[in-house]
């Protein structure tokens, strides 16, 4: 299993690419929370209020899940990262990947 993680600029959008990647069987869940952000933009210190969205899916699905996103990530440049858990308990990995394709 692994967990992608992106930030995008309102609820609404991290509600919207949720549910895509979901209805896309991409993703088996997403979970998201506001967060504030503070980075360099255009030569300038940016502050900012973002959702930190968590992607659940299988590994398989890795560079198709990244390509995705990116097609539908209303950011320029978004954070995409992927993080591989130590530990997933097995039924519910066993979930995750009954709910992908």
């Amino acid at each position: 299993m692994i967990i992608i993680q992106t930030t995008i600029g309102s609820e609404e959008d991290a509600q919207e690419l949720t549910k895509y990647l979901i209805s896309k069987q991409l993703i088996a869940c997403g979970t998201f929370h506001k967060v504030k952000s503070i980075y360099k933009w255009d030569k300038k210190i940016q502050q900012d209020f973002e959702y930190e969205i968590s992607l659940y899916s299988k590994e398989s699905l890795h560079e198709q899940l990244i390509e995705t996103i990116k097609e539908q990530h209303t950011y320029e440049l978004p954070k995409i990262t992927t993080l591989k858990p130590t530990y997933t308990l097995p039924e519910y990995e066993k979930w995750v990947n009954n709910e992908t394709i």
